[in-house]
Parts: C-alpha cells; sequence; structure tokens
C-alpha cells in the first residue's frame, strides 16, 4: 500500500472509532485517519481529494441502512468503501458489497491484522482497477485524455470551481488543414501533426488543468480557476508552442490551430456542455476567419 494513504472513518460512536484508530495506527502504510460522525462531513474532504479509502459505519445519525453507501457512491464511485456492521446488519453489508463495496468487516470480530489487511488489499485492488482506468480515460495517439477522462475530470474541477467561487476558462481547438496534411504528406504525417499539436497545450497549461483530444482533428483544455483576463495570455503560449512543434517538423504545410475560449463565472454555474457550445462557436468564427483569409492569400 502506498505510504501517503488516507483513510476516512464515518463512525458516530467514539469508541468503536478509538479501537479502529488504535488498530490501524502503528501501520506505516497509513499517512492520516480522519474521523467524521455524518456522511455530509465525507463529501468536502472527498471533493478536496483528501480521502483514499473510507471505513463506513452503516448506522449514522444522517444515514442508516445503505443510504449512507449510496450517497457516498453517487458522489464518488472511485473511492474505495469498506462497510463496518454489527452481527445484525450482515445481510445489509452484504448487498453493499454486491452494490461495490470493496468488502465488509464485523465489529465484533475485529482484530488488528484482518482490518490492516482488508484495508491493504482494498487498496491494492483499487490502484490496479484505477491504472486500467486511466488507459481507458486516454487517447492512445496523442497519450492526452479522451472525450470520457476529460468529461469525468472536468465535471469535478466545475463542482469544485463552483463551490470555491473560483473562475475558469474553457477551450475548443480544431486543427487546421489535417485532411490537407493527409491527403499531401499522408496519414502518418498526419498523426505526427496530431502530436505535435497535442504537445503545444501542456506546456502552455499548468499540470492541474485538463487537457484532452475529443476526436480527429478536436482538443479541449480546461484551465482550472484561470482568469477570463488571461485568455489572451494563454492563447499566445499555446502559439508560441505551436511555432516550436512547427519548427521541429519542418513541413510546407504549417501546423495552426483555430481555438475558441470561454470563462465559467461560478457565481452563473453554466453546465460542462453549455461551457463547450460557447467555446465551439467562439472556435468556429475564429475557423471562418483563417478560411477567408487563406482564400484571400
Amino acid at each position: 500500500m502506498d505510504m501517503s494513504t488516507r483513510i476516512l472513518l464515518v463512525e458516530d460512536n467514539p469508541g468503536d472509532a478509538r479501537i479502529v484508530r488504535e488498530m490501524l495506527r502503528e501501520s506505516p502504510s497509513i499517512e492520516e485517519i480522519t474521523v467524521v460522525e455524518r456522511i455530509r462531513d465525507c463529501i468536502r474532504l472527498i471533493d478536496d481529494q483528501l480521502v483514499d479509502l473510507i471505513l463506513l459505519d452503516l448506522s449514522l445519525p444522517d444515514s442508516s441502512g445503505l443510504n449512507g453507501f449510496h450517497r457516498l457512491r453517487a458522489h464518488s464511485s472511485e473511492i474505495p468503501i469498506i462497510i463496518l456492521t454489527g452481527f445484525a446488519d450482515i445481510r445489509i453489508a452484504e448487498e453493499a458489497v454486491r452494490s461495490g463495496a470493496h468488502d465488509y468487516l464485523v465489529k465484533g470480530e475485529l482484530e488488528g491484522n484482518l482490518l490492516l489487511h482488508a484495508v491493504q488489499y482494498s487498496v491494492l485492488r483499487h490502484a490496479f482497477r484505477s491504472d486500467l482506468e486511466e488507459l481507458s480515460l486516454r487517447d492512445p495517439l496523442t497519450s492526452l485524455y479522451n472525450r470520457r477522462g476529460f468529461r469525468l475530470l472536468a465535471e469535478q474541477s466545475l463542482r469544485l470551481a463552483k463551490r470555491n467561487a473560483r473562475e475558469s476558462v474553457l477551450l475548443i481547438a480544431d486543427m487546421n488543414d489535417l485532411k490537407e496534411i493527409n491527403d499531401t504528406y499522408g496519414h502518418a504525417a498526419g498523426d505526427l501533426a496530431l502530436q505535435a499539436a497535442a504537445r503545444s497545450f501542456t506546456p502552455a497549461l499548468r499540470d492541474s488543468d485538463i487537457v484532452a483530444r475529443l476526436g480527429g482533428d478536436e482538443f479541449v483544455a480546461l484551465a482550472v480557476e484561470a482568469q477570463p483576463p488571461g485568455i489572451s495570455s494563454l492563447l499566445e503560449r499555446v502559439d508560441t508552442q505551436l511555432e516550436m512543434e512547427n519548427q521541429k517538423l519542418n513541413m510546407a504545410l504549417p501546423l495552426s490551430l483555430s481555438i475558441g475560449a470561454t470563462p465559467f463565472d461560478p457565481s452563473e454555474s453554466p453546465s460542462l456542455n453549455d461551457l463547450i457550445v460557447a467555446a465551439d462557436r467562439d472556435m468556429y468564427e475564429k475557423k471562418e476567419a483563417y478560411r477567408a483569409q487563406k482564400r484571400e492569400s
């Protein structure tokens, strides 16, 4: 298990919480154990990405049975959950496992090695599944996120931006003349051009930003917590990187991108689809201007 594993224990019984903490405290594999008493107290910790695994009691002041489990799964299905239950609730705990919980442990049978083993196994299994999931979220040609990966990450980032009253900027980019590059130099050259276009985004953005290839010659980026007045400088950085890629490719037909941009205002909270439509509209206007300029030249 990774040394940075952080456990969220959702338990309203102080005695049970103390026992669990003592069982896990001596393990060097666990960085932090946070205890909360209600499901509602979990949400901020999850959104702030401070949780690697949840130990969940089934009887809480604001939930009973599988209610709390389903609320947590609906909010964040990627975090592994181990159910802590009494003898009377074993049937419900088994149902939770069938619904996606990683395991369940009976409180009256808890002992340190059993609990630690369950935690270790759950985290390792989750890491393996996460690696497979990461592969399914990536575009194999450019190594950027694909459409599915972008939507999953962008939706989460926008929820955080709304909660923290932070602005962001969405970019939609369409590569110009890809068909002409394919027809003139072949599809292998077209693939190289797409890879070069992809590389022009990542140095211009921060590690926390989300960049993806939506498919074909279309790219998208969410500049997290970027300020709308900085859109022009952001586009300039992309252009600078694209010119550097052009020099490396050294094709007679240079790479260029038509990029549309739209801000995310947390007070208005537009949906991700609304942002994509607005940025796409701006991108189309840039594309038409590029085509007009090309016809004139």
